[in-house]
């Protein structure tokens, strides 16, 4: 079975379901981290600057809206049927792998707890759930609306 993309409408809903992650994300790590990590990130934690952060937000910010689309194209390939139990489905084993390098980093980052990375493995799993939800439900094809 192949899927026939309508590449504008395609790109316009992952481009704004990109947004509504990144903002997700970022509100994760700046309000709710430190509440369930004590100490997060920790005063040592090898990072940078925080004007220096700042001002690499709208490469962060590309990289989630280069990212998303590529995952929802991944799921339209994986999943022709689609469906809500196959896009929760894609979103958490296909978001599994998408933290995979925080995995990779946790092991040469110092201050990075078991805590701290589980969290992040969760989290990046529910993101990537919760887009391709979003996505099967906002992008279905004229005849299954």
């Amino acid at each position: 079975m192949t899927v026939r993309i309508d590449w504008l409408r395609f790109l316009i809903i992952t481009v704004v379901l990109s947004v509504v992650i990144f903002i997700l994300d970022v509100a994760f790590h700046s309000m709710l981290a430190p509440k369930i990590i004590s100490g997060y990130p920790a005063a040592d934690y090898p990072g940078r600057p925080n004007d220096e952060v700042q001002g690499l937000f709208p490469f962060l910010f590309a990289t989630y809206v280069v990212q998303m689309p590529m995952f929802c194209y991944l799921f339209l390939r994986v999943y022709p049927g689609r469906g809500v139990g196959n896009a929760i489905w894609w979103g958490i084993w296909g978001g599994f792998f998408v933290v995979i390098p925080n995995m990779q980093f946790f092991v040469v980052v110092d201050h990075t707890t078991w805590k701290m990375l589980w969290i992040q493995v969760v989290e990046g799993m529910f993101l990537m759930a919760l887009l391709t939800f979003l996505f099967e439900l906002i992008y279905r094809p004229k005849s299954l609306r």
